[in-house]
């Protein structure tokens, strides 16, 4: 199926824009799941996403300006405030209230691990799913990837979760083809998702690590969890032998074909001892090889899981299908419109 076809996923929560640089930026237009928005943040206060045409005259919002609290509509100066409400109209004479229908719809944002998110469905939570090592644990924070990526959303989530591709796609950084075999492991099912823990040797990630050696080997344990249907979390531990880290990992769907490639790691160690620059060069190594391969797939995502062959190996993917197939039952009768509008 098509993220498009898939109406529940209308009701998560995407990463937009990186909140660094966006205060009193101009505004930018934002698609999502097909749509256009406009998204714009005030010098001071949260970000606000809007429908991307002016109820006066038809202009794209994108194309206006930011003045202090405001959004002002490049056509006629029109300016409309956080909530979408019309609070100011050069034209309007003194004494006359501005008219109900001047008002935007907006969609909740909100900001988290150095990202706007929205959702422009029915969210049931406040926000995207909470990440343990960032909020509870305190490790430093960064966004490492914001791009857009030629492929589907739910292509990205999949590959994050998958266990069996490294060997082949990662040959120029960790891959090791003549090691093709994944570990035994179980799939632990949690309220949004999954969990599971898988035991393995892998050599080539000294560079990430501080360690010269590229061909020492090492026991690492990745925890690899399904947040919900389009956020993962991925923990690396190496026994001690190397601070751990974490990457939070969304997509956000452009469309069917298209979408962001959302990743925020977590290192545990200060920045003395688990330099951000030397950890994020190899990583960058590791995503673009991810990048080649992905970008060669086709947006219709499979979620009957008898289209497909799968291996002991692939218990992570074959649960996200499963997943996204109830999410496809249960809103396989409802619209696929935009919805939810705060106003």
């Amino acid at each position: 199926m098509h993220v498009s076809e898939i109406a529940g996923l209308r009701d998560q929560w995407y990463a937009i824009d990186r909140v660094e640089g966006s205060r009193g930026a101009q505004p930018r237009t934002v698609t999502l799941l097909g749509q256009e928005y406009v998204l714009w943040v005030p010098e001071e206060g949260n970000a606000s996403l809007t429908e991307p045409y002016c109820p006066h005259r038809g202009a794209h919002l994108s194309a206006g300006c930011v003045q202090a609290d405001r959004l002002v509509c490049c056509y006629h100066g029109w300016e409309f405030d956080n909530s979408g409400a019309c609070a100011h109209i050069p034209q309007l004479e003194t004494g006359l209230p501005i008219p109900p229908k001047a008002r935007l719809r907006t969609w909740p944002v909100v900001e988290r691990y150095g990202l706007w998110w929205a959702c422009v469905g029915e969210p049931a939570t406040d926000g995207p799913p909470g990440w343990f090592e960032a909020d509870e644990l305190g490790w430093r924070v960064n966004v490492d990837f914001f791009e857009p990526w030629d492929t589907c959303a739910l292509r990205i989530i999949d590959n994050n979760i998958d266990q069996s591709h490294p060997a082949f796609v990662h040959q120029g950084t960790f891959g090791d083809p003549s090691r093709p075999l994944v570990p035994r492991y179980d799939v632990e099912r949690t309220d949004g998702g999954f969990r599971a823990r898988i035991v393995h040797e892998v050599a080539g990630v000294g560079p990430q690590m501080g360690i010269d050696d590229v061909d020492a080997r090492f026991e690492r344990v990745t925890e690899v969890e399904l947040l919900d249907p389009v956020h993962t979390r991925i923990l690396l531990a190496y026994d001690g032998l190397a601070p751990d880290y974490c990457f939070y990992g969304s997509a956000t769907p452009i469309d069917d074909e298209r979408a962001f490639y959302v990743r925020v790691s977590a290192l545990s160690a200060p920045e003395s001892e688990q330099p951000y620059e030397m950890f994020h060069e190899y990583s960058r190594k590791i995503t673009l090889e991810d990048k080649i391969v992905l970008e060669t797939t086709h947006g219709d995502f499979p979620v009957d899981v008898t289209s497909e062959v799968h291996l002991r190996c692939d218990k992570t993917t074959l649960e996200f299908r499963r997943i996204l197939g109830r999410l496809a039952g249960a809103s396989s009768s409802s619209a696929a419109g935009p919805s939810s509008a705060t106003n």
